[in-house]
């Protein structure tokens, strides 16, 4: 298996500089036990850009649509992600209270960051979508205004009161009571792992590699010199990676997207790499079927504990 660095940045594709960010974030918090999305005086909270709509794990749209990896069966979907960060952030919301402080964190519900789809099945083998080509480039529709996020962000601490009495109550008293009542999502994640490992793996793969310069091929006769769609997207980095406010495209921009869309159609690149992944994650699946078993079962006793949670009385 691949290291967790290596993971993330085959795992995300052409988004890769937002997710592998928020993905360091998610995973720093959870390794201190703290819930990830949420922050303190002491540990801020993730950029706000960073915070995306959930994108179906199951993709509805463009030439991926309907597209769902073997090694997803192993993984937490977003909703489940969300359910449990509502869970601890009511176990932490109602221990803060107790101690006579205010902590109300917004619903995960809607948003999650995004490196937690690991499997990134939106953009896994870069933009696939020719409306969103046309009208976003390669752009990330859906993403907050960095500005106003952290405007609201400065409003809502202010309005918490949070000094350092209220952040060591809510990091030695209160995010350990929602570590025990509910629990914290594995750092150690062997179907992501696969997903970074089988994305890897496959992109050097005769079949793959033949649709690749198929696609390089009908982008140059489209007037852009590039090799991967990974490279286009690198050409015009997202607002959200950069820290800027949402803008529209260049022109330039969304001629090369729409490009490299129509070739990706041509080439056949995307369903090419679906088929060789989905051939390589059964045969990985099959030799670390106890592996995967272990921490599916654990995240169903994580996703078991929060679902209590959310249904108390007092949702606490």
């Amino acid at each position: 298996m691949l290291a967790k660095s290596v993971r993330m940045a085959a795992a995300v594709a052409t988004c890769a500089a937002v997710a592998t960010a928020a993905y360091a974030t998610t995973y720093n918090g959870q390794a201190n036990g703290r819930s990830a999305p949420q922050g303190t005086a002491s540990h801020p909270q993730p950029v706000a850009a960073q915070r995306l709509a959930q994108p179906q794990q199951v993709p509805q749209h463009g030439l991926v649509k309907g597209m769902r990896l073997p090694v997803q069966d192993y993984m937490l979907s977003n909703a489940d992600t969300a359910q449990v960060e509502d869970a601890r952030s009511a176990v932490e919301s109602a221990c803060m209270q107790r101690h006579g402080f205010t902590f109300n964190p917004p619903s995960a519900r809607g948003t999650v960051p995004v490196g937690y789809d690991e499997a990134n099945m939106e953009r896994r083998y870069g933009l696939t979508d020719e409306a969103v080509a046309g009208t976003h480039g390669y752009q990330l529709p859906g993403v907050a205004d960095p500005s106003q996020e952290q405007a609201e962000s400065d409003a809502e601490e202010k309005a918490e009161g949070r000094t350092d009495a209220w952040d060591k109550v809510l990091d030695e008293e209160c995010i350990p009571e929602a570590n025990e009542k509910v629990g914290i999502i594995d750092p150690t994640d062997p179907a992501g792992e696969l997903s970074a490992q089988s994305f890897e793996v496959t992109k050097t793969q005769v079949p793959v590699t033949k649709a690749l310069a198929a696609w390089s091929s009908c982008m140059n006769r489209a007037g852009h010199s590039l090799r991967s769609p990974l490279d286009a997207a690198a050409d015009f980095p997202s607002d959200a990676a950069v820290g800027r406010s949402p803008s529209k495209p260049s022109r330039a921009e969304v001629r090369t997207a729409t490009a490299d869309v129509t070739c990706k159609k041509s080439s056949g690149l995307v369903a090419v790499w679906y088929k060789a992944e989905v051939a390589y994650q059964a045969k990985q699946i099959a030799a670390h079927k106890n592996q995967l078993q272990t921490q599916k079962s654990r995240d169903a006793k994580l996703i078991g504990n929060a679902r209590a949670v959310l249904a108390g009385p007092d949702n606490h």
